[in-house]
């Protein structure tokens, strides 16, 4: 493959030198969320035009290579289509990697270059018109069997019949395809456009843990359970999290409080940070130990907040994430204590108007 790639690029000078047939088609390079630091479309032209021996772009051709770049799931992802004018697609491919973007650009460039020196794949030139037949005139001097003269037939062959003359242009034989080397990288193909759209979204779980201020009398902690549909630069989580308090002593009196949330975030996500605004419904359950006054209470929770955070991956599909979040209280409600018979029920804690949380936790890719 390496000898084959190397025979390849040696060869465009040459081609260059003999005057290549310059290939219909025109560049569009979009570089998208996470990808805005990559080369530009003058780098690709440039890259391109190298490994070929000249500038294979027109601005006006009928065919187009639309090239786009972005970030996803840690790696960069650049996806290359071949369109026609209606946008029918011809011929796709596409390549990841974790290095730096510029070893992409230069991989897409490489690839464009295959791509476009293989004849077979571009519309066929306009077949040439078919020389008049000039009528047969008498050999002159110096003429020879082996060099007839203009309109004389020509020599015999090996059966002993004349070769018939013929007006038609015989037809170009089609050239010959060499197999197409795969640039070198860490660079992973995609067989057709349907595929690289499909590695746009995908489904990931996770779980975790929350440590929380706010959402129960002093400190709260519990487990997270989480469900996410992911693009490249979006995506959409639903969590279920549970609260324990860790304090029990409240004005005096032992309550043990609960909290079960569900939570609902719609994220931005950029290389290793993202950014999500956040909804929350809930319950709280206060059981006081003594005196014993009635069963548990329930109150109910809504607020709305923000999350910010940070994500490195482990492996393709195992990430690590860690995050703070602030809700800010909608709909609250108070716990509250009877001192006497004679006395009315007065608050013993608050929530406050804005809670906060700090999680952590892994993040399976399905």
């Amino acid at each position: 493959m390496v000898a084959a790639l190397a025979a390849q690029l040696a060869a465009a000078p040459t081609r260059a030198d003999s005057g290549p047939r310059r290939a219909p088609v025109r560049i569009e390079l979009t570089r998208g969320p996470g990808a805005e630091r990559c080369p530009d479309e003058r780098f690709l032209r440039a890259e391109t035009a190298r490994r070929m021996g000249f500038d294979p772009f027109d601005a006006e051709a009928p065919l187009t290579v639309a090239v786009s770049i972005e970030q996803g799931q840690g790696e960069l992802i650049a996806s290359i289509y071949l369109r026609d004018r209606r946008g029918l697609v011809l011929w796709a491919d596409g390549y990841r990697t974790r290095d730096d973007c510029k070893t992409l650009v230069s991989t897409v460039a490489l690839s464009i270059a295959v791509q476009l020196d293989d004849t077979g794949e571009l519309p066929p030139p306009q077949a040439a018109p078919a020389p008049q037949r000039e009528p047969a005139t008498r050999a002159e001097a110096g003429c020879s069997p082996e060099r007839p003269c203009a309109g004389q037939p020509a020599a015999p062959s090996s059966e002993g019949q004349p070769a018939a003359p013929s007006s038609e242009v015989p037809p170009a034989r089609p050239p010959s395809k060499a197999p197409r080397a795969r640039p070198p990288g860490k660079a992973r193909p995609s067989i057709s456009a349907g595929q690289a759209a499909a590695e746009r979204f995908r489904w990931a779980v996770g779980a975790g843990a929350t440590v929380a201020l706010g959402v129960t009398p002093g400190v709260a902690a519990g487990p997270t359970l989480a469900v996410t549909g992911r693009w490249p630069a979006w995506s959409f989580t639903l969590e279920g999290r549970g609260f324990s308090a860790l304090s029990t002593d409240l004005a005096g009196i032992r309550v043990a409080t609960s909290a079960l949330t569900t939570n609902a975030a719609l994220c931005l996500h950029r290389p290793v940070l993202f950014a999500c605004g956040v909804g929350e419904v809930g319950v709280r359950r206060a059981v006081p130990e003594a005196p014993r006054s009635g069963g548990p209470l329930l109150y109910l929770r809504v607020g709305i907040g923000a999350r910010a955070g940070v994500a490195w991956p482990f492996s393709e599909n195992l990430y690590g994430y860690g995050y703070t979040e602030a809700v800010q209280r909608l709909v609250d409600s108070s716990l509250l204590r009877r001192g006497g018979i004679a006395e009315s029920e007065r608050a013993v804690w608050t929530a406050p108007a804005v809670a906060v949380a700090f999680g952590m936790g892994l993040q399976l890719n399905l």
